[in-house]
């Protein structure tokens, strides 16, 4: 019997692996490539790494890059103003696009739309179609706008979010499955469509056991450090908490992309280290005191969190971004809201260490039970089979 045909429609070429998005999209992608025969079409503005198309040649049938300059992408978003759709969604919506699709679609027997932002290129077919939402947009954008300290993210955030939230509400309604990771979202939307699937952790960091004693006095944030929700987490921790904590502890920020903001920080304060895009960053956060996460905004399931407990090393992480993931009386992880709860708890790790040990087993114990790729693929495979048998 053939395979089955799949169209996957991505905002953005999952390799290098430098994000949460990446982790899930390369996912998607081998898993997909294993079952079906897998098409992939990507529209993006950003510059790839030459291994990236690499990358698609081994794990797709074909593929093929739509790049865009961002003043073409910036025109498209500025159809907001007429069309009323979100800003996102014109973004990343072009004619050209949309006839090469169109011309194509009748190969495929399931359409896949690997984020909201794709949506609208398959909405209009009549061919099972699956939405992988992964997090809400519009959630992310309504938490975010009371608590950016950026008053034109505030602004951005504020005018999109009723858009964004509306256009979710009606791509679920149109597609036969939507796929996506926090409960608390899923709920928010309370729609029969709607299947919650565990994010995959790297289960190489399972084993992962190198430290390197130069970093044990570091606090350590992990992230792609572009992305606004990231940058207003470490301006919240270096404001409000660093200066409380004993000075013999510094703080590193591990990430690519970090923005200016975050690189003028660290000339700014001496006990501030920004270590950008790293080959391994795993060997400063398992040797790192702490790694924290003190997300004040943003949305779904944060992999940072979930690879730094896959590690085997204490989180530290708020309400917030702790709730989709696991609960203080788990023992995996440790959480504080008020800024002088984490500077008791910072306080407390750098002082009774030992105290605190039983958590790293568990943290990495938790993972390996709930967030792994056999758990991903099978809830994802499950999906498409009952849609299309």
């Amino acid at each position: 019997m053939p395979k089955k045909r799949i169209l996957l429609i991505l905002h953005r070429i999952p390799f290098p692996v430098i994000g949460g998005d990446n982790i899930t999209n390369s996912n998607i992608i081998k898993i997909l490539n294993k079952h079906y025969d897998l098409d992939v079409v990507i529209i993006t503005y950003e510059r790839y790494h030459p291994n990236s198309e690499e990358f698609l040649k081994l794990h797709t049938n074909s593929y093929k890059i739509f790049h865009l300059s961002k003043w073409r992408f910036m025109l498209n978003g500025l159809k907001t103003f007429i069309n009323l759709r979100p800003f996102q969604i014109n973004l990343f919506y072009t004619k050209e696009v949309q006839k090469f699709i169109d011309a194509n679609i009748l190969k495929y027997d399931i359409l896949f739309a690997g984020i909201v932002r794709t949506a609208k290129y398959v909405s209009k077919f009549n061919i099972p179609k699956i939405l992988f939402m992964g997090d809400s947009l519009g959630l992310n954008y309504k938490y975010s706008h009371r608590k950016t300290c950026s008053w034109f993210w505030k602004i951005y955030y504020l005018c999109e979010y009723p858009l964004i939230l509306k256009y979710e509400k009606k791509m679920i309604d149109n597609f036969d499955i939507t796929i996506m990771f926090n409960k608390r979202e899923i709920d928010y939307f309370n729609s029969s469509k709607i299947i919650q699937i565990p994010q995959a952790v790297n289960e190489q960091l399972f084993e992962y056991e190198k430290v390197d004693t130069k970093y044990k006095n570091f606090i350590s944030y992990f992230g792609k450090m572009n992305y606004r929700p990231n940058v207003d987490a470490v301006l919240w921790f270096v404001e409000q908490v660093l200066p409380h904590i004993p000075k013999e502890l510094n703080f590193q920020i591990i990430g690519a992309n970090p923005v200016k903001e975050l690189i003028d920080l660290a000339k700014d304060n001496p006990r501030v280290f920004v270590r950008g895009y790293l080959e391994d960053p795993y060997l400063l956060l398992k040797s790192s005191l702490c790694i924290v996460a003190p997300m004040q905004t943003g949305g779904g399931i944060q992999n940072k969190i979930l690879e730094s407990m896959a590690l085997a090393t204490i989180v530290i992480t708020t309400p917030y971004a702790a709730f989709p993931i696991a609960r203080e009386e788990d023992n995996v992880l440790l959480i504080a809201n008020e800024a002088r709860e984490w500077i008791e708890k910072i306080n407390q790790l750098y002082m009774y260490p030992e105290k605190f040990n039983h958590i790293k087993e568990n943290a990495r114990n938790y993972i390996k039970n709930n967030f792994t790729l056999e758990k991903f693929e099978k809830t994802l495979l499950k999906a498409i089979n009952n849609l299309v048998t």
